[in-house]
């Protein structure tokens, strides 16, 4: 989780010409004029801004500050595009104008528009070198693109400009964050602190360094502080969320977990018009959306049968590439696929809302197992594939999806698997997804992951298996959800649901924990993971 704070909606001074506005009945002044439309933005009067704004380009068209000016209030109604067109007018109007290209180009990265707002940020500089603002915004675009190196670069020409320039010693710290120089990323934030000690943003920032540093008591106090600052502090509450799960503080934890909406990492919030407060769902029809990645439907769709079994008549709001594999294992779901039209509802709710509103705690998690099947057809397929040779057959996933939060620390290099390759008496299976460049598979390793074409099929290759070795990633939650013994490696501060130090887990009581003891060393958990597969694969031929 990050939040940066760019730089934006600087005011002008009021040019110096002379001309003069006319309106009915009176007249005044352009800077008079324009000085009046920024006093009524400042103080929130959107709409008097803009009427000012639209009368001034009609008494002078193409004036490039009230084209600005209007982008600014554009994008302060949500009005992505309409701001970015009308800063490219102002940037067409005045091309000389540092200011515009600067905002033109935060505007472009807030739309997603990385490419745009790179080169927007270049122009700035290239008319202003010693602009520590555009510096600062161009280090938050080269963030978004994943290029932190670059990005910290930016922010520290940023600080030797302006040295008590708060936000980009703020931005310093996620970008070393990003890079897990995370004893360089802490002095960072406290020094953003010490420019502006009512910085909420920094303190919400430094909580989340401490927390993947486990100073957890130390994350927090400053995600406290951060809300004592802010009380909508989103991110804030939302990391506080992540620290008090984690520790096993259930009650607390998933209240404010509620607050992830307001989260800068997360998409908005479903359109849920009646929401669902715990209420008798009896009679019912009751919309449920799932939400974030494909392993957190897979964990918490455990939570449906519940409500069934209260009277609800349910829908669910799915994944595409999960469809088959839940429409299989709870055909009396009714399935709605992402993009398809939702039915008219009497009640919604999100997925992982459903924990807090059963109040769930670490010893009354539902866990009915197994919950998720593969298919006869499937499951024979993969029989045939796998064969029925008597080693031992294991499963390989080693990366998650690129855009997680925390891929950077959950997968590793294919090459880390050594140690567990070498061992005797088993065959090894891919069922990775996506492998990352530099992944090359031995000949000891069948690479099934051609036949997976959606989860029933994962499915189906875990039915002929006799365990999956993974990383945090989809796959462990459809195997424990399966009750297929399923060994994963975990890193130094793992997600939230796999709990502090203990190697099981009261979602999956087939799910075994191999945990990182010092942060970025796979080498022991590997090594411990292969020792146990050793013992595994001995047994196994005992028999």
């Amino acid at each position: 989780m990050k939040l940066h704070v760019a730089t934006i909606f600087h005011s002008m001074s009021a040019p110096g010409s002379t001309a003069d506005l006319i309106q009915p009945r009176h007249a005044v002044s352009l800077p008079q004029a324009f000085a009046l439309a920024e006093q009524h933005r400042q103080a929130g009067r959107l709409q008097a801004a803009e009427g000012l704004c639209r009368q001034i380009l009609e008494a002078v068209p193409g004036h490039a500050e009230t084209l600005h000016l209007l982008g600014i209030i554009a994008h302060q109604v949500g009005n992505a595009a309409v701001a970015i067109e009308l800063l490219r007018q102002a940037v067409a109007s005045d091309p000389r104008v540092p200011l515009y290209h600067c905002n033109l180009g935060e505007m472009c990265r807030l739309a997603g528009r990385v490419d745009e707002a790179l080169a927007a940020g270049r122009q700035a500089l290239a008319l202003r070198p010693t602009y520590p603002e555009a510096l600062n915004n161009l280090g938050i675009a080269h963030y978004d693109r994943g290029e932190f190196e670059e990005a910290v670069a930016q922010y520290r020409r940023a600080i030797e400009l302006a040295p008590a320039y708060a936000q980009a010693h703020s931005n310093l710290g996620n970008a070393l964050r990003a890079l897990r120089r995370l004893d360089e990323a802490i002095p960072a934030y406290t020094r953003a602190l010490e420019l502006k000690p009512d910085f909420a943003d920094a303190f919400s920032n430094r909580a989340l360094t401490f927390h993947l540093q486990a100073r957890f008591d130390d994350a927090v106090a400053d995600f406290r502080r951060a809300i004592a600052l802010q009380p909508l502090h989103g991110n804030a509450h939302s990391g506080l969320a992540m620290n008090l799960l984690l520790r096993g503080r259930f009650a607390e934890g998933f209240v404010e977990y509620e607050w992830r909406w307001r989260s800068s990492e997360l998409p908005s919030r479903p359109p849920i018009t009646t929401p669902w407060r715990g209420e008798d769902p009896r009679g019912k029809r009751f919309l449920v959306y799932c939400e974030q990645g494909l392993g957190d439907t897979l964990n918490f769709c455990r939570y449906l049968p519940l409500l069934r079994e209260r009277g609800a008549k349910l829908v669910l709001h799915v994944q595409r590439p999960l469809r088959p594999l839940i429409g299989d294992a709870m055909p009396w779901l009714e399935l709605v696929a992402e993009g398809e039209t939702l039915p008219a509802t009497d009640a919604q709710c999100s997925l992982l809302s459903l924990p807090h509103l059963f109040g769930t705690m670490p010893d009354t998690i539902p866990a009915t197992i197994p919950y998720m099947f593969a298919s006869q057809a499937n499951a024979a397929r993969f029989a045939a594939l796998v064969g029925q040779a008597p080693e031992l057959k294991v499963g390989l996933v080693w990366a998650g999806s690129p855009k997680h939060l925390n891929d950077v620390d959950r997968t590793v290099a294919f090459s880390t698997l050594a140690p567990i390759l070498d061992v005797k008496g088993v065959r090894f299976f891919s069922l990775q997804i996506g492998a990352r460049p530099g992944d090359r598979l031995p000949d000891l390793v069948t690479d099934l992951s051609p036949e997976l074409g959606d989860f029933a099929q994962t499915a189906g290759a875990l039915s002929a298996l006799d365990l999956l070795i993974t990383v945090d990633t989809a796959p462990a939650h459809l195997a424990g959800a399966m009750g297929k013994p399923v060994w994963m490696l975990l890193p130094f501060v793992p997600d939230w649901r796999w709990l502090l130090e203990r190697e099981d887990s009261p979602w999956y009581p087939t799910l075994r924990l191999f945990r990182q003891k010092t942060r970025g060393d796979w080498q022991a958990p590997v090594d411990a993971l292969a020792k146990a597969l050793i013992e595994l694969a001995q047994e196994r031929n005992r028999r």
